[in-house]
């Protein structure tokens, strides 16, 4: 994992990232599919609307002034992580997935790991993260960089029961 790190998006991997979208597409995954399709309709519209959103930019209501990171390997995209700049209640501070055909392979851990560096960089210094119950592997992951369970937490949108995590700045 030494030469795999988190970039903004960008142009250079406009090939990569479409890719990624479309493993979600063929693995019957609608919920990142449904999220990263407008990559592959219109690149550059969809890149607008993520630099828009990093710098609060025409924010929807419902949502906080997000930076989307990709987790690079050998450029390749192989995972995408979203850091909130406020909490949202039922989501926390950051949000990551690693594509289908890269998962199982430590880049969950990773993701996570540099994404709590970056959190720590914007002033956040213990975000909270959550995930599905039914997530094992993402409980580990979590679970692996420094988590506290908080408790059980519902996410209406969804409507499903998520634990929610606290990550710690030091070791328990």
């Amino acid at each position: 994992m030494k030469d795999v790190c988190l970039v903004l998006p960008s142009k250079d991997y406009e090939k990569s990232f479409q890719e990624y979208a479309i493993s979600y597409k063929n693995t019957e995954d609608n919920y990142y599919f449904e999220k990263y399709k407008h990559a592959i309709e219109n690149f550059h519209e969809y890149l607008e609307g993520l630099y828009k959103l990093s710098e609060g930019i025409g924010v929807p209501e419902d949502s906080v002034r997000t930076t989307n990171y990709w987790l690079v390997d050998n450029n390749n995209v192989v995972g995408v992580v979203r850091l909130r700049h406020e909490e949202i209640k039922g989501a926390g501070h950051i949000g990551y997935d690693i594509s289908p055909c890269y998962r199982k392979k430590g880049y969950g851990s990773e993701i996570l790991r540099q994404a709590i560096e970056k959190a720590r960089e914007i002033g956040i210094e213990e975000p909270i993260v959550t995930c599905n119950i039914n997530n094992l592997g993402s409980k580990k992951i979590i679970e692996k960089n420094n988590g506290l369970l908080l408790g059980i937490v519902i996410d209406e949108e969804e409507n499903e029961e998520l634990y929610e995590y606290k990550i710690l700045s030091r070791k328990v």
